[in-house]
């Protein structure tokens, strides 16, 4: 399959006058493959979420190259790249409806008004807030407006989805819930993902693949290939594989997760 992101020998250092300079982590080389569904898991500090900035284009490497499509991402967020954030970000002030549409509305792309009402109301299905469209978030549970915030993203149709820990404020059995409603708007959608978790069981459940990072400065420790069907399910947690390939990555973090805590 074609290359979907390229990283490259990507590295951040923070600089700082007057103090040690901070080795965030790399260098770091990886590649994904168009639609494929990869995780990022390591010790607190190793430098995930940086990582993830530098890949979207929010945040400028000190070295390496990111690429997508061939087309270098250079601290700019191109528009083919959609991200979610753990924290809430929807509008209090707009609608569930006016939430969804807002990339649409303002962001780069132009898109006519007839298809932004068709992209929304099938966004709403497929998150599953029919029945919402008009409710505010204040009136919503966290579930509900993380779905918002998801929803909003992939009206926009990104080829690369980036999440940043996107469930890590719900409670498990929503959480277990929320993974199986991303994975079927995953394969509904053509994007690639990328995936920032804390959760070994989480990236089990939902990555084709899961890579595994050091303590600071992270760099690639491990690859796990979980073989799962692109239709799975929460379902999978019953399968024998799927408590060896949780304990495969502790075993691998372990180390490195004591080390973190040491510095």
């Amino acid at each position: 399959m074609a290359v979907s992101l390229q990283v490259d020998q990507l590295s951040l250092v923070y600089r700082s006058s007057g103090q040690q300079d901070t080795h965030a982590f790399g260098p770091l080389s990886f590649a994904i493959v168009a639609g494929e569904f990869v995780s990022v898991v390591g010790p607190s500090g190793c430098g995930k979420s940086s990582l993830l900035e530098c890949v979207s284009g929010l945040m400028q490497a000190t070295s390496g190259e990111v690429r997508l499509d061939g087309q270098l991402i250079n601290g700019t967020v191109p528009a083919q790249v959609g991200m979610v954030f753990q924290q809430d970000a929807s509008f209090p002030w707009l609608t569930v409806r006016d939430n969804i549409a807002f990339g649409l509305r303002h962001g780069r792309q132009s898109v006519p008004a007839a298809d932004i009402t068709a992209r929304v109301d099938q966004a709403i299905v497929q998150v599953g807030l029919s029945g919402f469209e008009n409710h505010y978030p204040s009136q919503l549970s966290g579930g509900m407006r993380q779905r918002v915030s998801i929803a909003r993203t992939l009206v926009m149709r990104p080829q690369l989805l980036l999440l940043d820990e996107p469930f890590a404020a719900l409670d498990p059995q929503t959480r277990l819930l929320m993974g199986e409603e991303l994975l079927g708007l995953w394969r509904q959608s053509a994007a690639s993902v990328l995936l920032i978790t804390h959760s070994l069981e989480e990236a089990v459940l939902l990555s084709d693949r899961v890579l595994v990072m050091s303590a600071r400065p992270g760099r690639l420790k491990h690859e796990l290939r979980t073989g799962w069907s692109r239709e799975r399910d929460a379902g999978i947690v019953s399968d024998p594989r799927f408590a060896q390939h949780v304990n495969t990555l502790w075993s691998v973090l372990r180390n490195e997760a004591q080390a973190a805590m040491r510095m």
